[in-house]
């Protein structure tokens, strides 16, 4: 822990500690725990309970009738405190558990990406239980590398990488261009998140509209796909109740043979797309409580 604060200790420690915890728990219990935290942090403790309504009034308006939108902002921060516990527990993912709680729909669009022998790039977003499904399909035997989002706290880095590793998945450290071609030219698929604000730091984003507005949004996947001629295949993670998730797999998108910014916008528009239709279809999986449309175009 060179070179780490005591806050970073501190922080560490109680990720730890939720990690150690949820895996003692028997699995039938874990649902319950999730629903437990997601209460306390949305009603009690109000964890950006004032962001997501706002979100969810704005971008989702009257689509959902009979839900309101604190049910809704609840319903997502539960997924996403389950989705955290998922992480914590994917050493503990078997092949009895993947036959028990998992179904799949769509693994032939990522087998025939293989057989094209250029690999792809696997995008999705925060939605559903999305550090499970890549350990589900790593542990189906698919050739996973993982480009990772910064962490303030390099510990919890450390930690977080590590129980991915125990899937079999590799690590792209986050603006990585040559990390990511390595493995597109070695055939293997290259998954990441691409659903969040880029902000004014680093490579700027790329705009483009999601749920009925301008949205900054990273520009990583398209680059990728162009630059290895891969194709880019959107997959999600849907919530079954309990510990039972469906994992599907979409067609896969291909990318322009111009390199060009308009190439890029096109690319990430159309799975952007996809993500919003899954947003629309489930909205209580996709992380409301974050702030998507801060970035404003100039």
């Amino acid at each position: 822990m060179t070179g780490s604060t005591f806050e970073d200790r501190l922080e560490y420690a109680g990720a730890l500690a939720f990690v150690r915890m949820v895996r003692l728990l028997p699995a039938r219990l874990v649902p319950w725990f999730v629903r437990f935290l997601g209460v306390v942090f949305f009603d009690l403790v109000k964890y950006r309970r004032d962001v997501a309504i706002a979100n969810l009034r704005q971008h989702l308006g009257n689509s959902c009738p009979g839900r309101s939108y604190a049910s809704l902002g609840r319903e997502s921060l539960t997924g996403f405190v389950g989705a955290v516990a998922d992480l914590a527990r994917l050493p503990l993912v078997t092949d009895k558990y993947i036959k028990a709680n998992i179904e799949t729909e769509g693994l032939e669009h990522l087998d025939r990406a293989l057989a094209a022998g250029r690999g792809a790039v696997l995008v999705t977003g925060h939605f559903g239980s999305w550090e499970l499904m890549g350990c589900v399909v790593a542990r189906m035997g698919y050739p996973i590398s993982l480009v990772v989002g910064v962490q303030r706290n390099p510990l919890v880095q450390r930690l977080m990488n590590d129980l991915r590793k125990s899937c079999g998945i590799k690590i792209i450290e986050p603006g990585s261009l040559l990390g990511a071609r390595r493995s597109l030219r070695s055939n293997q698929f290259v998954a990441m998140l691409s659903d969040q604000d880029v902000g004014e730091r680093g490579v700027p984003g790329v705009f483009v509209e999601f749920l009925g507005d301008l949205a900054s949004t990273p520009r990583g996947a398209a680059q990728f796909a162009m630059l290895a001629a891969a194709p880019i295949i959107p997959g999600f993670m849907v919530r079954l109740g309990g510990m039972r998730h469906r994992i599907v797999i979409e067609q896969p998108i291909m990318p322009p043979e111009e390199h060009s910014e308009e190439s890029i916008r096109r690319l990430t528009s159309a799975y952007t797309k996809v993500l919003e239709a899954y947003v629309r279809r489930h909205p209580g999986h996709w992380l409301w409580t974050h702030r998507r449309w801060k970035t404003r175009p100039a």
